[in-house]
């Protein structure tokens, strides 16, 4: 997937400057669409890309963490205690009475 990512930034980036020139020449001259071309050209293929890297990076860094987890001996601490009954005790409530002052 980071490699499609990498391949749209490149190819965006490719397009955004060969769009660019085509445009100016068939616009004769008018170098505002032309330089909207390059920059949005520019633009994208630097995020696509850059969105290509981090996840390259997330995934090396996904391997890794559960390699070092798989390696860790498992631990007698590691098991969570039951909770229990976790009711409340509501007995002392049971004739209790609201005053106007509540």
């Amino acid at each position: 997937m980071s490699k499609l990512f990498k391949a749209l930034g490149a190819i965006w980036l490719i397009g955004g400057f060969i769009g660019g020139v085509i445009v100016f020449i068939i616009m004769e001259g008018n170098w505002l669409t032309g330089i909207t071309w390059l920059i949005s050209g520019a633009i994208m293929g630097a995020l696509f890309y850059t969105v290509g890297e981090i996840h390259e990076i997330v995934w090396e860094n996904n391997a890794l963490l559960r390699e070092v987890l798989h390696r860790l001996p498992q631990q007698p601490g590691d098991k969570k205690p039951p909770l229990g009954n976790s009711r409340a005790n509501l007995s002392a409530l049971k004739d209790y009475k609201m005053n106007a002052k509540d």
